[in-house]
């Protein structure tokens, strides 16, 4: 090895001028005049003599001067090697000028080094590449496609941008989404909750007691969001107080009209379709446990209702809660709650005649809907028997799904030849020999089911079909009730509300204003369909096409025929004057 600043340069062998290698580089030679070797360019040109394998080496060196190279006369050789210079690699040039060319490696030069692009700069170039052209049939503007935007490589843009959620009305109404209702310490008691009671009694009936009404805020309002596959329906076994109950449970179960009217998820649907209410106004029995071991294992229930009609809608709601009465079944005497419920929406019918309630009565009363919900939820358990007449209607008033139910409208039977079920008053004087008054009380019907009740329970459901002793009471033609509906009856059980509807809309053009649960017995069904006004009612009959003929009570009928064979009876409600 040379020492430092020296560099080995290669000549061919044979006679002639050693030639400098770096005189004819880019660079040129810095020892100028001084150099050991030939500087002649003509001598470079010239053709070398025989060439042979032998070469020579000579050791050339360089000043340590620190001043700039500046290539000059390169001449003709230096151009030359310029243009016939090979591609150079980044350590060497390699210079090839023929066969004459002596030189067979020239100095290394350096070139820049150039980075690799780095990860993300790669990401950022095929980015831009992707955002510029479009997967062919991508729409090149932004529509709101999340699931376009959301496929890898397929052209999009960017990924779509996080919606703001916005709390619904009924949200931001009802924020809680907590079914429980708990008290303070955690003990959940219908005796300690503190509710705004409206005591409401009737002159010519018993008086329940009266508790004093303490204004409370508003409870909060519990959510349920029905599961998709619905556990088995309980039956009432906890203790021997519940078990008492599991055959008339089972026996109300196994009726005809029972998974029709029970079938609160329709109900529900219903409800929210006509913008009654939505699926977190509903409430439901929570499973039995430690919480409601001290509460009844039984209660005897009836609600008053009335008719309502939202204002801006000007939907109505034929079952509006207005009174509530519950009565301890394990000891009968005891109200455990007899209040007025303020409905929501305005009332358009208070319906006096049945229940005895009048605007003045309602009018400052703060109890709601949803402080009755939240007393049964306290209250009830899923295994909580509920005693009732046609208990299914104050479920449904109250919005609460509940399966452990006593239903003596169904434990009975009339002995009329539809075999349709009984009233209360005509159960009342049939099972119990007692006169039921002419206006409702809703702590003295309780009573009267719930009595019912026992003594089929004590018969073992061995009872005797019910003799039809009182019908309705005709009142006044000016009273809407008789003049606005229309009795449908021999409908197959399998006939729905909108059926109904339907069938008025095509064959009259006339549409009813409500038409309520099919009520099932035996193979037929019936119900009666309310319209706007008589008028209504009575153009509704008239267009009727079909053969009109008296029933057994004098009252006018016209038969319907059905697609599949067979008809139903379309009545009026009143004998002809």
């Amino acid at each position: 090895m040379g020492k430092k600043g020296s560099y080995k340069l290669t000549s061919a062998s044979g006679d002639g001028p050693k030639l400098c290698a770096f005189f004819f580089s880019d660079k040129g030679c810095r020892n100028g005049a001084n150099c050991k070797f030939s500087h002649d360019a003509a001598a470079a040109a010239a053709p070398s003599g025989n060439a042979s394998d032998d070469s020579s080496s000579v050791v050339s060196s360089e000043t340590e001067s620190d001043g700039e190279i500046v290539e000059k006369q390169a001449g003709a050789y230096a151009s030359l090697a310029k243009a016939k210079a090979p591609v150079a690699t980044p350590k060497s040039i390699t210079v090839d000028t023929g066969a004459a060319n002596p030189f067979l490696t020239a100095p290394a030069v350096e070139t820049p080094k150039v980075d690799p692009p780095s990860t993300q700069e790669k990401k950022k170039r095929k980015r831009k590449k992707s955002q510029s052209t479009p997967a062919p049939g991508e729409n090149i503007f932004d529509l709101g496609n999340e699931d376009a935007n959301n496929q890898k490589g397929n052209g999009a843009t960017s990924p779509p941008k996080k919606q703001k959620k916005v709390a619904t009305p009924d949200q931001r109404q009802h924020p809680t989404k907590n079914n429980n209702i708990a008290s303070p310490n955690g003990v959940v008691s219908f005796r300690n909750l503190q509710l705004p009671v409206a005591s409401f009694s009737l002159s010519n009936s018993a008086s329940a007691p009266k508790t004093t009404s303490v204004t409370t805020p508003r409870p909060p309002s519990p959510q349920h969001e029905p599961a998709p596959t619905p556990p088995p329906k309980p039956l009432p076994i906890a203790t021997p107080a519940h078990l008492k109950w599991k055959d008339s449970v089972i026996a109300t179960r196994k009726h005809d009209n029972y998974k029709t009217a029970f079938d609160f998820e329709r109900k529900q649907q219903e409800e929210f379709s006509a913008g009654i209410s939505s699926p977190h106004h509903w409430i439901e029995s929570r499973p039995y446990g430690q919480w409601c071991k001290g509460n009844p294992a039984s209660i005897a229930i009836d609600c008053e209702m009335c008719e309502t009609k939202d204002p801006v809608t000007g939907t109505t709601d034929p079952k509006s809660l207005c009174r509530l009465s519950v009565v301890n079944a394990d000891n009968p005497s005891e109200v455990l709650l007899d209040t007025l419920v303020k409905p929501e929406w305005p009332v358009s019918n208070y319906r006096t005649w049945v229940n005895g309630i009048t605007a003045t009565d309602l009018e400052n009363v703060q109890f709601t809907l949803r402080h009755a919900q939240m007393f049964m939820q306290s209250l009830c358990s899923d295994q909580t028997v509920v005693v009732g007449h046609a208990v299914h209607n104050d479920l449904l008033a109250l919005r609460m799904k509940h399966h452990s139910n006593v239903d003596t409208a169904m434990l009975f039977v009339s002995n009329d030849e539809d075999g349709s079920t009984p009233s209360l008053k005509n159960l009342a004087i049939n099972v119990l020999k007692r006169q039921m008054p002419e206006v409702h009380d809703s702590v003295n019907d309780a009573r009267v089911a719930l009595d019912c009740a026992e003594y089929y329970r004590s018969k073992g459901g061995d009872v005797a079909p019910v003799e039809k002793v009182f019908t309705r009471k005709s009142r006044s033609s000016t009273d809407a009730a008789d003049t606005t509906m229309l009795l449908v009856h021999r409908l197959p059980t399998t006939t729905q509300p909108n059926h109904l509807v339907e069938m008025f809309l095509a064959y009259t053009n006339v549409k009813p204003k409500n038409v309520p649960d099919i009520i099932c017995s035996g193979s037929f069904g019936k119900c009666n369909v309310e319209f706007t006004t008589k008028e209504h009612a009575e153009l509704a009959y008239t267009t009727l096409a079909g053969e009109e003929r008296e029933d057994k009570t004098g009252k006018k009928q016209k038969r319907v025929s059905l697609k599949g064979g067979g008809y139903v009876c379309v009545r009026k409600m009143k004998k002809a004057n």
